[in-house]
């Protein structure tokens, strides 16, 4: 079992045919709320791995499936219980926590998944993670790990080189979940549409937004499909910048089949949108 489509999908690819995954969410919900019902935790009940995002992305959900679950093979600490943000390298790691800041998450921002070079990580501790549960598939792991791998290097390759005259290029967020996007390609944040992660939109937080992004003549405004579109679509009218819908999990929007796909659609349409500007 796995807690997001991103993940379900690089577990997949690794495992091939040796392994059934399923995943707790969709692709069109937010990660951060989704309900622990009882038909997920019945899921979770019969599994041998249980992945997660971590950095308490998934912390209002996944641990009461665990519990309720009652799976002594997929508790944490158990050799069935795998946390993919303990082989990636944490963007925004709060020097002082207070929810006085909103949804913010101690350990540093949980969207890693957004840089396919963290997904290269986490593909390398699913190859060991299925091998130490199945020893008699080690090769097989070894082989479909290092053949995705390679597929997703070359499109990482691609990526940077179409992705290379938007460097420095300015955006803002619905949510702050582009950062580890932006590190990779190089964008620049001007903020969020949210005045605090997981706080919704107010009146004043917006207009001082569309000032800001006025003055730095901000082109580009990222949101995601499950987010509502009116506050994007009002910036976009007062500033002139691009609305563009990512995607950041497989089945977020109908041409995200999978990883890369999502990947790919995202750097398609963050590269559409500034190429009129360059």
């Amino acid at each position: 079992m796995t807690t997001t489509p991103d993940l379900a999908d690089l577990a997949r690819q690794v495992g091939g045919d040796r392994v059934k995954v399923d995943g707790l969410s969709r692709g069109s919900q937010d990660p951060h709320f989704v309900e622990a019902k009882p038909s997920l935790i019945v899921k979770v009940r019969d599994a041998d791995l249980f992945v997660q995002t971590g950095l308490d992305l998934e912390i209002g959900w996944a641990p009461l499936l665990i519990q309720g679950a009652r799976n002594a093979r997929v508790q944490r600490g158990a050799k069935g219980f795998l946390d993919a943000s303990a082989f990636i390298q944490p963007l925004e790691v709060p020097t002082v926590v207070s929810r006085a800041a909103g949804d913010v998450h101690p350990g540093g921002n949980p969207h890693f998944l957004a840089d396919p070079h963290n997904a290269l990580a986490v593909v390398k501790a699913l190859e060991g993670k299925l091998a130490e549960l199945d020893p008699a598939g080690a090769v097989v792991y070894k082989k479909n790990a290092e053949d995705y791998s390679a597929r997703l290097s070359a499109k990482i390759a691609g990526w940077e080189k179409r992705m290379a005259p938007a460097k420095g290029a300015r955006f803002v967020s619905y949510h702050k979940n582009m950062v580890y996007f932006a590190d990779h390609f190089g964008l620049v944040s001007d903020g969020q549409i949210e005045p605090k992660p997981g706080i919704p939109p107010t009146a004043k937080h917006t207009a001082d937004l569309i000032a800001v992004m006025k003055e730095r003549r901000t082109p580009l405004i990222l949101t995601n499909p499950h987010f509502e579109r009116r506050t994007p679509d009002s910036l976009a009218r007062a500033t002139g910048a691009s609305v563009v819908t990512v995607a950041l999990t497989p089945d977020a929007v109908p041409e995200a089949a999978d990883y890369i796909s999502a990947v790919e659609f995202n750097v398609a349409g963050v590269f559409r949108a500034l190429t009129p500007k360059q």
